[in-house]
């Protein structure tokens, strides 16, 4: 009576990286290998690096509003400078390198924290 065979992690990689080489079908690798096609799928989940759960913690940048029409650069813990221009009709945020990136007034503050996000390198 043969018993149900385990596999250990080095040699579903291998074998997985077998499976994905140019020309070949999953369905030869399942033969071969006396498994069923969707034990591949299985095991490529598995496989598949952990992505962290939790979101980042959120980075705020220290922000200064004068009744000057002049712009007010106030530095950032993050290596960007937020501009806050009051005649300007939004935000202005100097990135890194200084590349300068104007909002709306009324920008969701989620999609302005995201793109800053983006932009700086650190998607969340």
């Amino acid at each position: 009576m043969a018993g149900r065979r385990t596999f250990s992690e080095a040699e579903k990689q291998r074998i997985l990286d077998e499976a994905s080489q140019p020309g070949v079908t999953l369905s030869q690798i399942a033969r071969r290998y006396g498994i069923y096609r969707r034990l591949l799928f299985r095991w490529k989940e598995e496989l598949r690096p952990k992505q962290p759960i939790a979101p980042a913690d959120p980075v705020f940048a220290p922000v200064q509003i004068t009744d000057a029409a002049s712009v007010v650069e106030v530095p950032s813990t993050t290596a960007s400078t937020v501009i806050v221009e009051r005649s300007a009709p939004g935000i202005e945020v100097e990135l890194v390198g200084g590349r300068r990136v104007r909002f709306e007034r009324d920008a969701d503050p989620e999609t302005v924290r995201r793109l800053i996000a983006l932009l700086e390198g650190g998607a969340s």
